[in-house]
């Protein structure tokens, strides 16, 4: 009973950390697309050459994922997470005092290092110390999405008071907190961590290898056109609700308006997360994927064609299921990857989401400065029909693959016993 209550209190200790540790980093890559237009008035440049800027730190925060993988397999998650956030509180106060567009893109460029290193490191502790792994991503990734929710409204918030530089500071001090909390919070070392491994389901697939290599290149995929769809409307969303609603109530600031308005579509994100993590714990993931990928395409088409509240509309059902197919995309690719490498098999995915995904931060620039912030949401639409077509094909794939005890097709839950 005793062991019990122990194991009950070290799940929620698990939960509860990981989530408030996800949207203290989220808060911290959206904020300087909060902060698009302000640091561009300030410096002089325009919208393209904000867009390389968001571009290389994008990049970066790809780019921290493939060490933080290593690091994971061989240190564990605890010290990786740690590490994390002690070197992005020093980063964001040098982006706080950065003179100039090529400083700030520099100190950017670290800053997307340090919290690159986190989502490894986090799905490797969820993956192998969670008893419910998609109710613990659901939750940790809602707690993300109120991170990036907040993002916009106090980067704005402060902009529209004391200056933009004031934000980075804000997240210099947040940063620090989460170091503190993560020293005094006791997290499973990965070398500890052990899980029930099954006959029947290590028997399955080793019969289906070919098929889950095939998986494997479907999956990286999907994480890489997915990060490309992320990353471009992460970055010109607020500017575009900024751009295309304009409304005028009890005298508040238009410019904090929209920041609240972005806020408002954000949110659904995290109501996404928990029920695509949810849905992960009852049925087939390659499913749920494609059934997750078909509604994108109405919602970015509509953003790229409207304004006012129904753009607001548009863009909180873009998110709701842009977010909810996460935690599915993080379930499928531990389905599919030994335990004893799941941490560079994570680093690998969120280098091909957030690192190579990041190039999307350039071309809707690109597309932004000669044809207007809208055809960024048109042009994502088209990435979003691929995603489609890739998810279908797992689907298919998946439905060669069979089930512990000859049934066939849906998705193995697969556990494993990590080592030590």
């Amino acid at each position: 009973m005793g062991e019990d209550l122990n194991e009950q209190a070290g799940q929620r200790s698990l939960t509860i950390s990981i989530s408030l540790a996800h949207a203290v980093v989220h808060c911290i890559e959206l904020t300087y697309a909060a902060l698009l237009l302000r640091i561009g008035v300030q410096f002089g440049v325009d919208k393209l050459a904000l867009g390389f800027i968001a571009n290389a730190f994008a990049l970066a925060f790809g780019v921290g994922a493939l060490p933080s993988g290593v690091l994971v397999d061989r240190l564990g998650s605890p010290r990786v997470l740690r590490v994390c956030f002690l070197t992005a509180a020093g980063a964001a106060l040098l982006v706080a005092f950065s003179p100039s567009p090529l400083v700030l893109g520099v100190f950017l460029t670290i800053l997307g290092l340090c919290i690159g290193l986190y989502h490894p490191a986090a799905m490797s502790l969820i993956a192998q110390g969670a008893e419910r792994r998609g109710l613990v991503l659901g939750y940790h990734g809602m707690a993300g999405n109120i991170g990036i929710a907040l993002a916009p409204a106090i980067a704005l918030g402060f902009a529209a008071t004391i200056g933009w530089r004031w934000s980075y500071v804000f997240l210099a001090g947040l940063a620090l907190a989460m170091v503190v909390f993560l020293q005094i919070v006791r997290l499973p070392a990965a070398p500890a961590v052990r899980q029930r491994a099954s006959a029947a389901v290590t028997a399955a697939m080793q019969k289906t290898a070919k098929v889950s290599i095939a998986a494997l290149i479907l999956i990286y995929l999907a994480y890489l056109l997915n990060g490309f769809i992320y990353r471009g409307s992460m970055t010109f969303m607020p500017t575009l609700i900024e751009e295309q609603v304009h409304i005028h109530i009890l005298g508040i600031n238009e410019t904090a308006l929209a920041g609240s308005l972005t806020t408002l579509a954000l949110l659904t994100g995290g109501a996404g997360q928990y029920l695509g993590g949810s849905l992960s714990d009852r049925g087939s993931l390659e499913r749920l994927a494609t059934l997750m990928a078909l509604a994108l395409l109405p919602a970015l088409l509509l953003m790229g064609m409207s304004g006012g509240l129904l753009l607001v509309g548009a863009a909180a059902i873009f998110v709701f299921f842009n977010f909810a197919g996460q935690p599915v995309y993080n379930i499928l690719l531990a389905n599919y990857v030994p335990g004893t490498a799941l941490g560079r098999s994570y680093g690998l995915s969120f280098f091909a989401s957030f690192g190579l995904g990041s190039t999307a931060a350039s071309f809707s620039g690109l597309l932004a400065d000669r044809w207007g912030t809208s055809s960024v949401f048109l042009a994502l639409a088209v990435f979003g029909a691929a995603v489609l077509a890739l998810a279908g094909m797992l689907w298919r794939l998946s439905s060669q693959r069979p089930l512990p005890g000859g049934a066939a097709g849906g998705t193995i839950d697969r556990t494993w016993e990590a080592p030590g």
